[in-house]
C-alpha cells in the first residue's frame, strides 16, 4: 500500500481535474489548518475533517504525511460513511486516534487522498525550540510553522441587518516578541496610498504563546481609543465603495511590530477572491474551498469566505 501510495503521489501531483466533469473533491482549508498540533511535544492529532465536492455513498479516503523527499512517512483512513453531509459537503471522521509525531526539523507534507489520489495539502516546517540539554527540564520542544502565517479570511456577520465583515487569521507563538508569552494586536486597513480607512479597536485582540490559534477581529472607522465604545462599525458597503488596491496589516500592540500584511482587491465593487479559490486552479492540490463551516450554528452548514493573502 506505501508503494502505491507513494507512486500516487509523485505522479498525480499537478494534473488537472477533467474539464467536463464534475469538480473535484477537496477538502477544506480551514479544517486543515485547524488540525491540533503540539509545540511541546512535536505531535499532530487529524481528527473530524471537511470534504468539498463529496462523492456520494461510501467514501474512500486517507491522508498521507510526507517528508521534503516524498517519502510516505505515516499513512491513515477515514471512515468510508460520513459523519455528516450538507449540500457538496460531508465530514470525514478518522479511523483513529490518529496521532503521530514530528521531531525530525524540516519541511512536509499532509497529503489527503480520495480514491489513493492526492486532493489536498498543507506544509509544515519543523523547528526545535529547545535541545533539552537542561538538566532541569530536559525535554526537547518544538515548532511548526505553515500557512498560518500566510493566510486569512473574510466572513460576513450583520450587524443593524447589514453585512459586517469579520476577519479571521491566525496568531501564535513565533509572532510574540522574544520572552513575551502573550501580546495584543492590532488591525489595519489602508489605501493604496497608505492612509488608514479603518482599524480594530484598541482594547480588542489578543494572543498567546503556543501553536497558532485563529482569532477574529471587526473593522470600525478611524477613532481614539477614547471614542472606542462609540467607534462606527466599517461595514461591507465601506469595504467596496471605491475600487482598488488595499493593505490590511495585523501589528503587534506592545511594539507596532508588523506582523502579517494581507493583501486586498477592491473591483467593480466587491472584494476580489484569491485565484487559490477558482475551482480551476493549478494545482489542485494547493485550492482552497472558499466555505468555512457556520460559526456557532447548532446544524453542520458553511458560509462563503474570502480568503486573503500575506505578502
Amino acid at each position: 500500500m506505501m508503494n502505491a501510495l507513494r507512486v500516487a503521489l509523485l505522479i498525480l501531483i499537478g494534473l488537472s481535474p477533467s474539464a467536463l466533469g464534475a469538480p473535484e473533491p477537496a477538502f477544506t482549508y480551514q479544517s486543515m489548518l485547524n488540525t491540533y498540533f503540539d509545540d511541546d511535544s512535536g505531535m499532530i492529532r487529524i481528527s473530524d475533517i471537511d470534504l468539498a465536492f463529496a462523492p456520494e455513498g461510501e467514501i474512500n479516503a486517507a491522508v498521507v504525511v510526507t517528508d521534503s523527499e516524498n517519502t510516505v512517512i505515516e499513512s491513515f483512513k477515514f471512515y468510508p460513511d460520513p459523519r455528516w453531509r450538507e449540500g457538496v459537503f460531508a465530514r470525514l471522521s478518522e479511523v483513529g486516534p490518529v496521532e503521530f509525531k514530528l521531531t525530525e526539523p524540516g519541511v512536509y507534507n499532509i497529503v489527503y487522498l480520495i480514491d489513493g489520489k492526492p486532493v489536498s495539502r498543507i506544509s509544515v516546517v519543523v523547528e526545535q525550540t529547545s535541545e533539552g540539554d537542561d538538566p532541569f527540564d530536559p525535554v526537547k520542544t518544538y515548532r511548526f510553522l505553515g500557512m498560518w502565517q500566510v493566510y486569512s479570511y473574510l466572513v460576513m456577520n450583520t450587524y443593524k441587518d447589514e453585512p459586517f465583515p469579520e476577519l479571521n487569521f491566525w496568531l501564535g507563538g513565533k509572532d510574540l516578541a522574544e520572552g513575551e508569552t502573550q501580546d495584543g494586536f492590532k488591525a489595519t486597513l489602508k489605501d493604496s496610498e497608505g492612509e488608514v480607512v479603518a482599524h480594530s479597536k484598541e482594547t480588542q485582540g489578543y494572543f498567546h504563546d503556543g501553536h497558532y490559534e485563529r482569532t477574529q477581529i471587526k473593522l470600525y472607522h478611524p477613532h481614539t481609543k477614547r471614542e472606542s465604545p462609540n467607534a462606527m462599525a466599517y461595514m461591507l458597503t465601506d469595504w467596496v465603495e471605491a475600487d482598488g488596491e488595499y493593505t490590511l496589516e495585523i501589528t503587534r500592540k506592545e511594539d507596532s511590530q508588523l506582523l502579517r500584511r494581507f493583501h486586498v482587491t477592491v473591483k467593480d465593487g466587491k472584494i476580489q477572491d484569491l485565484a487559490a479559490s477558482e475551482l480551476s486552479f493549478e494545482p489542485h492540490l494547493d485550492y482552497i474551498v472558499p466555505r468555512v463551516t457556520v460559526k456557532g450554528a447548532n446544524k453542520y452548514g458553511f458560509v462563503k469566505a474570502i480568503w486573503l493573502k500575506s505578502e
